[in-house]
């Protein structure tokens, strides 16, 4: 088998759907087998995969147990020579699969690749990002990103949108469409799964790389997400800040840990007095305590 297709799925059953029409639709040239890993939907969604395509392979989970521990059940399972992790909110715009694949027989140092995201107007969205350092903690939480915002968007932001025409080295590739040579998950392990959700695929691309492989973006790859734009859920922006500090701590010590928590509680102390909503007050007891 050439590529494993690796859905994860959470109450998204007309999206995986038309996510797994897309791959049959304009994927040629390769061997594929799809695995789709269910966090315990409540929508049905694996009656109605198992009826529309009886050839993907289910896995339905009792609890949800996300984002990079699903991932890794059917990783385990896979015997491809390399894994696709796919969002369920994803269409492939071209024979995207195969273009990544044919780069990656062509590259044995690349372990990790992925293409360029779209919006559902073909707008293109963020596709990789930099890797968390200690001077992203000032840009973004103290405004330098406001001052020196050239330097902030090229060499610190979490996520970045890449208008290019060729094959440009990165940090780390967005989990919605991230490749990896099976051989290099096999030597530096699967997806943390400390991690719920956010920052896993930063996480493995960052071992990746500590392990001497690289990591490249695809261009001609062409991917549409339909969910990628930031949501300002304070539910997901909470996620979002405690995956960090595992990243921090784990990645860059316990100083870049203290000045990251610091830094998330001093935000919410002051979004607390100017805004006045008490919910910043309670995400500031609740980091404080981590």
């Amino acid at each position: 088998m050439d590529v494993s297709i690796i859905l994860v799925s959470y109450n998204t059953k007309d999206l995986t759907l038309e996510c797994i029409k897309s791959v049959y639709d304009k994927t040629q040239g390769i061997n594929f087998d799809i695995y789709v890993v269910d966090n315990n939907s409540g929508d049905g969604s694996c009656d109605a995969i198992r009826q529309a395509y009886p050839n993907v392979k289910t896995i339905q989970n009792s609890e949800n147990k996300g984002f990079g521990a699903a991932n890794n059940i059917a990783i385990k399972q896979s015997s491809a020579k390399y894994i696709f992790c796919l969002n369920t909110d994803t269409i492939l715009v071209n024979n995207a699969i195969k273009i990544l694949f044919d780069y990656m027989e062509e590259n044995e140092n690349v372990g990790v690749c992925g293409g360029q995201l779209y919006d559902r107007n073909m707008e293109i969205t963020s596709s990789v990002g930099n890797f968390p350092t200690a001077a992203r903690i000032f840009f973004q939480y103290f405004g330098l990103r406001f001052i020196f915002s050239k330097y902030w968007k090229e060499k610190l932001a979490p996520a970045k949108k890449l208008d290019a025409t060729s094959v440009i080295p990165v940090d780390y590739i967005c989990g919605a469409d991230i490749f990896f040579r099976k051989s290099v998950l096999d030597k530096i392990g699967l997806f943390d799964e400390n991690i719920f959700m956010y920052g896993e695929e930063s996480d493995l691309c960052y071992r990746a790389k500590q392990a001497g492989y690289e990591v490249k973006f695809i261009p001609e790859s062409k991917i549409i997400h339909l969910c990628g734009e930031s949501s300002k859920n304070l539910n997901k922006q909470k996620m979002i800040q405690e995956s960090l500090l595992y990243w921090y701590k784990k990645n860059l010590g316990f100083m870049s840990f203290l000045t990251l928590k610091f830094a998330i509680i001093t935000t919410c102390i002051v979004k607390y007095i100017f805004l006045s909503k008490p919910e910043y007050k309670e995400l500031a007891i609740y980091f404080s305590r981590i």
